[in-house]
């Protein structure tokens, strides 16, 4: 059994290489020499390369392949490690298996070094490959796809070839984006697809009327056919469609059938996605509190977020929730900005600018101390050096957060503007058409 893992390669991470006294040098180099370490193969004959000369030159043929194509910056490379269940393989076999695997991956087209490691109980393989291809210069992109078909579909096969183990996933599991979102309580899209499943079902008495209601909502629905196999639907604040029984044990066509006949029949039964509510006691009053009136910026996202509070309390009319759906994927996003905004006294364009140009020359002088410091460093101050460039990266992280940070507030407050009052729009539509109904009621 081979459980297989990828991390993309940056320039940004070579503070954590400690012996790279060349600053040219890069995290590249130092996975290579991490790949191959001595202390940790034991052996030579554990130590192997694709498309190099020898183990010694690969960083460099790496290098040189890369200025050959003039391409030196974003990732230089990506680290792959292959391990083993204990006991189970040989260190023979687990390196050979290594190599196979880097032959069958990459062994066309990208230089690649390859170290079975020893020093603990389950063996694995450390495989570093270039990310710039020395036969036409285009680089390897990993993604879910080609980790999920390509790299992990031939170490499984591998292990069935060599009479090992394979790990069988047990049913579809979470992508990594909404099991965070979950586990932190933040709303998903397929979260917010099982509460207007749930609120459908409740004022359903068939399943004819449940398709129907679902139409009305905007859902496109795929029913079963010669070349569907599967019910899915398609909401209309998404882009793909996501079948039913994905969404839980409780969204199968059979289960949603026979919620609505517990329904029909008077039974009450909490839907999946009815949690207690959590109840917060307040000490004092905030009568004789000074109340502060909000401006610009301030004021867009303080009454944006409120808007979300009316929606999820159900404060809203059902257009207005509607039209606000795919918004409320985002509600941490703008969170994190409103915290921003407010605890930097943020409030106009201007003030935003500023704030950014301000972090920026920051940004431009660390830098230039830092090259400052790279340049005077010599072999008896090279700890002193880098315990300073350290800092000085700490900081710079810092920075350049606020930076991004800036400009995703620009980018986003003209959506928020617009999508704010386009929803006031429609609040106000239904406030009238209600005082028609109530008027109309009245006098009948």
């Amino acid at each position: 059994m081979a459980i297989t893992k990828v991390f993309a390669i940056r320039q940004n991470l070579c503070r954590s290489v400690s012996y790279a006294s060349n600053e040219k040098k890069t995290t590249l180099d130092g996975k290579i020499e991490y790949a191959v370490d001595l202390k940790k193969t034991e052996k030579r004959l554990f130590q192997s390369c694709l498309n190099c000369s020898s183990i010694d030159t690969a960083y460099e043929e790496m290098q040189r392949t890369k200025s050959r194509w003039s391409k030196e910056d974003d990732v230089l490379g990506y680290h792959f490690i292959q391990s083993f269940k204990p006991g189970e393989t040989t260190p023979e076999q687990a390196h050979e298996i290594g190599i196979e695997f880097a032959r069958r991956c990459f062994g066309d087209r990208f230089e690649v070094v390859i170290g079975t490691h020893l020093n603990t109980e389950n063996l694995h393989n450390h495989i570093v490959v270039n990310s710039v291809s020395f036969v036409d210069g285009k680089k390897y992109h990993s993604s879910p796809e080609s980790y999920y078909n390509k790299i992990r579909g031939e170490s499984d096969n591998l292990c069935r070839e060599n009479d090992l183990s394979v790990v069988i996933p047990k049913g579809r599991g979470l992508h990594y984006a909404e099991w965070k979102a979950i586990k932190e309580g933040k709303p998903t899209i397929r979260g917010q697809m099982r509460e207007e499943l749930d609120e459908i079902i409740k004022c359903s008495y068939t399943m004819k009327e449940f398709w129907k209601h679902l139409d009305e909502r905007g859902y496109k629905i795929h029913r079963k056919g010669e070349n569907i196999k599967h019910i899915s639907i398609i909401a209309p604040y998404a882009k793909r469609p996501v079948r039913l029984d994905s969404l839980g044990a409780d969204y199968t066509t059979e289960a949603i059938q026979q919620r609505i006949i517990t329904t029909r029949n008077g039974i009450r039964v909490a839907s999946p996605t009815e949690l207690p509510k959590k109840q917060y006691k307040f000490k004092g009053s905030f009568k004789n509190m000074p109340r502060k009136k909000l401006k610009g910026f301030k004021a867009l996202y303080f009454h944006y977020l409120y808007l979300f509070k009316k929606i999820r309390r159900k404060q809203t009319p059902q257009r207005v929730s509607f039209f606000m759906r795919e918004e409320l994927i985002k509600l941490d996003r703008y969170q994190k900005q409103f915290k921003f905004i407010f605890k930097n006294n943020i409030e106009t364009g201007e003030d935003l600018s500023a704030y950014q140009k301000s972090k920026e020359d920051k940004v431009d002088d660390l830098i230039m101390q830092r090259k400052t410091l790279y340049a005077e460093r010599t072999d008896e101050n090279c700890d002193e050096v880098k315990e300073k460039a350290a800092e000085i990266n700490k900081e710079l992280t810092a920075l350049r957060c606020d930076v991004r940070m800036c400009k995703a507030i620009f980018k986003d407050a003209y959506r928020i503007s617009e999508k704010k009052r386009q929803a006031e729009e429609l609040q106000k539509q239904a406030d009238k058409e209600l005082k028609k109904d109530e008027y109309k009621r009245r006098n009948r």
